[in-house]
């Protein structure tokens, strides 16, 4: 019989990179969860991880087990949400900007899922000053936001510096005047760098505006223009321009949680995987072959990415 305990601590180690950072979040000593693992495999009969290095990764076994595993949890605790009558199980209303949803969204609804199965998120993506109107009248239970003065009561869970962005293959920073794909005029990022640029004596145009990343993203990959994102926002087919670039350095942006008053339990409780996803950064586990992770006590590294880079 396969124990739900032990493969909570295999899949924390998946999700979090680490067995250091798995003990933590199954609130286990290190070496209880190394403990754990070690009967696993002896249950099994099969090795879950391989050595590699420094550190371990998963076997081919290990990579089998992990949707098995989580789909045993995910029985598991609406099992007991249903039949219990001790879980939460109402409705909760969620903000985020669309440029950190990409990001940040998947890890927060899969973490909170896995803990409260019976609630519902509904989730609506507009501007930081927008949601935080929402969150003052009620209208979102909370909103993730970026954190600007404007904004009172605002709680500062992350600070990364802003960076200017072009696409792969794009030279659009050498034009000039510079062609920016920005949001509109109440946009935080959009401020930074118009007044970073006017400062520096660089000229400027609009070349796009809209308040969607969705809008403004494939505009930049086609080499079109520049942005400016944190940089967990910069997705794929975009590169960080450095000081090489000739661009003034940006101020730093703060993502921060805005909370309503007198929130619900359900609120609550995903407020705090909301806090420990963005204070904790999003894992680096969105691969399509989790064996080619590398896991240690500090974190994990992908194996493909380092065998090409040697080459």
């Amino acid at each position: 019989m396969l124990d739900t305990d032990q493969l909570r601590s295999f899949v924390a180690i998946i999700d979090t990179g680490s067995f250091t950072r798995a003990a933590e979040r199954v609130n286990k000593t290190q070496s209880a969860v190394s403990m754990q693992i070690r009967r696993l495999e002896d249950v099994l009969g099969r090795p879950l991880f391989a050595k590699q290095g420094r550190g371990v990764r998963l076997s081919e076994d290990g990579e089998k087990l992990v949707d098995y595993a989580r789909q045993m949890l995910q029985l598991e605790a609406a099992a007991f949400a249903s039949v219990s009558h001790k879980a939460l199980a109402g409705r909760v209303r969620l903000g985020i900007p669309d440029d950190y949803a990409d990001t940040f969204l998947p890890e927060i609804v899969t973490r909170f899922m896995r803990r409260h199965p019976l609630v519902e998120i509904s989730v609506v993506c507009e501007g930081s000053q927008s949601l935080g109107e929402r969150v003052a009248v009620r209208d979102v239970d909370m909103a993730i936001i970026t954190d600007c003065g404007s904004l009172k009561g605002a709680e500062a869970l992350r600070e990364e510096p802003l960076r200017w962005i072009v696409g792969v293959a794009s030279c659009a920073h050498e034009a000039r005047p510079l062609p920016l794909a920005l949001s509109g005029p109440t946009c935080a990022w959009r401020r930074a760098a118009i007044e970073a640029l006017e400062e520096a004596g660089i000229g400027w145009r609009q070349l796009l505006a809209s308040s969607s990343q969705a809008a403004l993203a494939p505009v930049v990959r086609a080499g079109l223009a520049v942005t400016v994102f944190p940089e967990c926002a910069v997705g794929p087919g975009m590169r960080l321009l450095d000081e090489s670039a000739g661009l003034p350095a940006l101020p730093t942006n703060r993502i921060g949680l805005l909370v309503s008053q007198g929130r619900s339990p359900e609120a609550a409780a995903l407020a705090e995987e909301i806090r420990a996803t963005l204070r904790d950064g999003p894992r680096p586990i969105r691969v399509e072959r989790p064996a080619d992770l590398v896991f240690s006590g500090e974190g994990v590294t992908g194996q493909r990415a380092r065998s090409r880079a040697a080459a």
